[in-house]
């Protein structure tokens, strides 16, 4: 018998995606990592990340692909996938981890850990046992977001210069910056 986790993905987009995934419990956070970028189709060619997570989906500690050299928030090493089990965090039902991929576009799933359970050695895993809705394009997402957001802030800016430069037109400081600049 094996020791199973079987976990709810769920993909932070306009409509509900998700994959049911079985991981031996044995397994790590890269077999995971490997398995959610086949369930969903992504070319793992970029960076990721899982985060202990807690109800509020407030992000705790990380366990990423590759060792930068940094520490996290609470100035705690940050954690290798592949040298930490899944075991050794998930202990029940209900546990919840945040994962990202690609920090330029930011895919974010949320990972409900449905149950733990005993499996016949017969069964293949890791596998994913159910699949609801179409996987997005890994490349759909734009970071266009935070241009826009960008582009905002800039045009409330130039509003806000456009509003000073009449004030000081009508307090005549426009004569008072000509005279000194003479």
């Amino acid at each position: 018998m094996n020791r199973v986790i079987r976990m709810r993905v769920m993909v932070d987009h306009d409509e509900v995606i998700f994959r049911d995934l079985e991981m031996p419990c044995s397994a790590n956070f890269a077999e995971l990592h490997n398995l959610i970028q086949e369930a969903f189709a992504f070319d793992n060619s970029q960076m990721a990340s899982f985060y202990v997570s807690n109800e509020e989906w407030e992000k705790g500690q990380e366990f990423t692909m590759m060792d930068m050299g940094e520490k996290n928030e609470k100035d705690e090493p940050i954690l290798l996938m592949h040298d930490n089990l899944l075991k050794d965090v998930i202990f029940e039902s209900g546990q919840k981890l945040i994962y990202v991929f690609d920090f330029f576009l930011m895919w974010c799933f949320y990972i409900d850990v449905v149950e733990m359970k005993e499996m016949e050695d017969t069964v293949i895993l890791p596998r994913i046992s159910q699949s609801f809705g179409e996987a997005p394009d890994q490349n759909s997402k734009s970071p266009e977001i935070s241009f826009k957001i960008e582009d905002e802030l800039k045009e409330e800016n130039d509003d806000d210069e456009d509003e000073i430069g009449e004030m000081f037109d009508i307090l005549g400081f426009d004569d008072f910056a000509d005279e000194r600049d003479h």
